[in-house]
């Protein structure tokens, strides 16, 4: 039986998206405001998100692309996933064994059939017509019949064990497939909020590469016509940040493309067929928290104890089964055996020994005893097997409660954060607006308003960031507890 690893999972290696928010936002972004000082009333007319332009399409060809929520993306790798395949394999083989161990209540029927040819031999054991037997001369045919049923009576529970050993395998069989679902599922959200988070990513620093080009252009102008207060020395710096924006946005791209060929491959969509996010904007979970006590109670539904409780129950079904091997099984025999040899005469003798010319059957009662000295080496081995999973049974049970604590907990952590981030980001765009405004009228500085525009862009990445840490610890938590979290409406 596979044990659970309790608090472990197999985790992707995904591009690393968390930091690269803030290094746009702090050597970046801050660059482009040089642009929107000399851009006053495009400035003034108020900073606000990037709109939401769709995402640049890669050349797909002749694809057919499909647009796809997260619920049809968890669908399809359920139903394409070769290690869920696989795993249900596994548990086709374990109902075949449970249908095997239920069989054992049936009659066993064997038939066998033997034909050939053998000589003459006529006479009986005290008189014979021919003073030899020839091997080989007068030749006939001969066939011999045997079926035998073997019908069980009782076994003193030996067949009920190993039946309830074959049940509970089945079921811990069943129980890690939908933990290997549950993982399966952890991963294509983690693929799919981080697909978003890129678009954000991309749309913000799109943003950040047209307001450059814009700023070295007006720049540009304004240095040839001599107007304004730019320097040459802006202008370079409009440019080195216009070349590391462009970057950046590689760099992005970069991770959108490794992002989207994980999720193709996890998806295994036919040949010819590719997908899109249907949802791009990145948006919070519409989950409603409760407390600790409401989920560490629904930790017993979780797929790793089930099968871990199944695999108990099928060793302890396992040794009462090996603890009755010395007492006996009770069966019904039924015989039935027929030979004939036309070329051999019939002996009417019942002293005489008839092997090709006979009919007999008959109806048996039976009892087997098994007297193996290995047998209480076997029992100790299995109550050793049943206390060792008792004892990984109590550290998983706290062990599991540890781990709903601390998905729970970071939930509601982030669920903070994510609010405190997205009043960061409302104030930040006000700081920005407001500054831009207050420098277009000639009332603020140049400072006021790179510091503003810097502090909203960090703010509006740190917003994204915090959504998808937020969803991850939601999906988390409906891992380690096994089930759905409710929304408000729910």
């Amino acid at each position: 039986m596979m044990k659970p690893s309790l608090g472990t999972r197999p985790k992707l290696r995904l591009p690393r998206r968390g930091h690269l928010g803030f290094r746009i936002c702090r050597t970046l972004l801050p660059f482009a405001v040089l642009g929107f000082c000399s851009l006053a009333p495009a400035v003034a007319s108020g900073v606000q998100e990037a709109p939401g332009q769709e995402a640049d399409q890669l050349e797909k060809g002749s694809q057919n692309v499909r647009l796809l929520t997260l619920e049809e993306m968890v669908e399809l790798s359920r139903q394409a996933s070769p290690k869920l395949w696989s795993q249900r394999h596994i548990i086709d083989q374990a109902e075949a064994q449970l249908r095997q161990a239920r069989a054992g209540r049936l009659p066993r029927l064997e038939y066998v059939q033997v034909a050939s040819l053998v000589p003459e031999a006529r006479g009986n054991p005290v008189y014979s017509p021919d003073d030899r037997s020839e091997l080989l001369s007068n030749l006939g045919p001969f066939t011999r019949i045997e079926i035998t049923v073997n019908q069980p009576l009782y076994t003193f529970g030996k067949l009920k064990a190993h039946i309830e050993a074959a049940d509970q395998g089945l079921e811990a069989k069943q129980a890690s497939l939908e933990r290997f679902e549950q993982e399966l599922v952890q991963s294509v959200k983690e693929l799919y909020y981080t697909a978003q988070l890129n678009e954000e990513l991309r749309r913000l620093v799109s943003d950040t590469v047209e307001q450059f080009e814009k700023a070295v252009q007006k720049a540009e102008e304004l240095l040839e016509k001599g107007e304004g207060t730019l320097t040459q020395q802006d202008l370079l710096k409009l440019r080195y940040g216009l070349s590391r924006a462009r970057g950046e946005l590689l760099e992005i791209e970069k991770g959108q493309a490794l992002v989207h060929s994980a999720l193709l491959r996890l998806l295994c969509l036919p040949p010819g067929e590719d997908f899109d996010l249907k949802e791009k904007r990145l948006k919070p979970a519409p989950v409603e928290l409760q407390d600790l006590c409401s989920y560490q109670q629904k930790a017993s539904q979780r797929p790793e104890w089930r099968q871990l409780a199944a695999g108990i129950e099928a060793k302890k079904a396992e040794l009462r089964a090996e603890q009755k091997t010395w007492l006996p099984d009770l069966f019904l025999t039924g015989l039935f055996r027929y030979a004939v040899a036309p070329n051999r005469d019939e002996q009417d003798n019942p002293f005489a020994v008839e092997e090709f010319n006979y009919l007999e059957g008959g109806v048996l009662l039976g009892w087997r005893l098994a007297l193996d000295f290995g047998i209480p080496a076997r029992i100790a081995a299995k109550q050793a097997e049943v206390s060792q999973l008792l004892q990984e049974q109590r550290d998983a049970t706290s062990g599991m409660l540890l781990e709903v604590e601390k998905a729970w907990r970071e939930a509601e952590q982030k669920q903070k954060a994510l609010s405190y981030a997205a009043e960061a980001r409302k104030n930040g765009r006000a700081l920005a607006a407001t500054a831009a405004s207050s420098f277009h009228l000639g009332l603020g500085e140049a400072k006021d308003v790179f510091e503003a525009f810097g502090i909203y862009t960090e703010a509006a990445a740190q917003y994204y960031l915090a959504i998808k840490d937020f969803n991850l610890a939601v999906a988390e938590l409906e891992r380690v507890t096994g089930q759905k979290l409710q929304g408000p409406s729910d």
